[in-house]
């Protein structure tokens, strides 16, 4: 995919796997000239094939037409990229060479493409088809929009999910310029290390596992093509190196005592408004946001929970992410809580989990390699 907002390349020499070259043609298909034989010779346009999808192209007939004979050619056009998102749709100066008409003619036909974040257009359109200063340099993905996308108030590991498929485009593309959910997940990078992603930097393949984009050469080895073209059905050129992680939580609307946001799998103290009780609890989300059922976050035990707007202080003091084991099938924040406040007694007690908690996130399955550090004095940064 091209980084560079919504113009399209002045040369096209090669698509990539997610990209439709669109260019004018004639009704009958006879790709002798200009950008139509390069649809024909280079990017597989069929001979005979004058208008719609063909190839790894798109045509629009322009030859020998009027502008309003054109114009339901356009809107097709408008409609097809619409309802293929993941398609990268190249809009080249079609109806201006043979056909005659200048970009004054053709580009207003194209407006109602502005909207469409996977279509890009010649520099000269762009210019045209963006009067206002500021509406400019926004289509030109210069300026990222002012407007903001609802998402629920509680985020659980599904929502997540659907939401990178519904954003897969913007994801893979990187479109800086497109409105997306303001949300922030923590991951692990490794022992004592997590990570932090807005989203746009990260997405849940087939599987539920998820995959961050990052540009540190230090995770070049780690790079998933393989994923990156299974999901995303391109390659993603210049989007960074994608790099399995293990998810960690989500950033929640609460903050603790220090301040601090609390993240879903955090292990918090907490003192409740009514009556001063004191308990340790792992933070999670509870129910699914489907089917008018609303999710909240919540503190869940055996047979009730606790809200964090039932708490007068929250403390975090550890995470969830203990015992962890690289080579797992995803496991959902709520299970790890489940870990951490069992509902059913186990070998663990109360103290062996929040020890472990404090030294997160951790692979280590012994218990008392938790002590240890406790013992030496050793710090981990799950706090930062």
């Amino acid at each position: 995919m091209i980084m560079a907002g919504r113009i399209t390349p002045e040369k096209i020499t090669k698509l990539s796997m997610c990209e439709i070259f669109v260019f004018g043609s004639n009704l009958k298909g006879h790709h002798r000239g200009g950008a139509s034989r390069m649809a024909y010779e280079s990017f597989g346009a069929e001979w005979g094939v004058g208008a719609g999808s063909t190839g790894k192209c798109y045509a629009i007939p322009t030859s020998h037409l009027t502008i309003d004979e054109i114009r339901p050619y356009v809107d097709d056009f408008i409609e097809y990229a619409r309802s293929h998102p993941n398609n990268r749709f190249l809009v080249t100066r079609v109806g201006c060479g043979s056909a005659g008409y200048t970009d004054e003619d053709m580009a207003p036909l194209f407006k109602n493409a502005l909207e469409l974040y996977n279509v890009t257009f010649p520099f000269d359109w762009m210019e045209i088809l963006t009067e206002d200063e500021m509406i400019s340099a926004y289509a030109f993905g210069i300026l990222p929009e002012k407007k903001t996308v609802k998402i629920p108030k509680a985020i659980t590991d599904e929502d997540l999910k659907q939401l990178c498929e519904e954003y897969k485009y913007v994801i893979g593309s990187r479109m800086l310029a497109a409105p997306k959910p303001e949300i922030r997940i923590r991951y692990v990078i490794d022992r004592d290390r997590f990570g932090y992603a807005d989203f746009g930097d990260f997405f849940f393949w087939w599987t539920g596992d998820l995959y961050v984009w990052t540009r540190n050469e230090e995770f070049a080895e780690d790079h998933n093509q393989d994923v990156v073209e299974s999901y995303f059905g391109d390659e993603c050129s210049g989007r960074g190196y994608c790099c399995h992680a293990i998810f960690a939580g989500v950033r929640t609307q609460f903050k603790d005592s220090k301040g601090d946001y609390i993240y879903t799998g955090d292990v918090i103290d907490m003192e409740l408004k009514d009556g001063g009780a004191k308990y340790t609890f792992a933070l999670g989300t509870l129910g699914n946001n489907e089917e008018g059922r609303e999710a909240y976050y919540a503190f869940a035990l055996d047979n009730h929970c606790i809200l964090p707007e039932m708490c007068r202080k929250m403390t975090r003091v550890g995470t969830v992410f203990y015992q962890l084991d690289r080579c797992e099938y995803a496991v959902s924040i709520p299970d790890r809580c489940y870990r951490f406040q069992p509902w059913h007694p186990d070998e663990l007690t109360k103290e062996d989990r929040l020890v472990m908690s404090q030294y997160t996130p951790n692979f280590d399955q012994e218990v008392w390699k938790y002590y240890a550090n406790e013992v030496l004095g050793i710090e981990f940064n799950w706090r930062k």
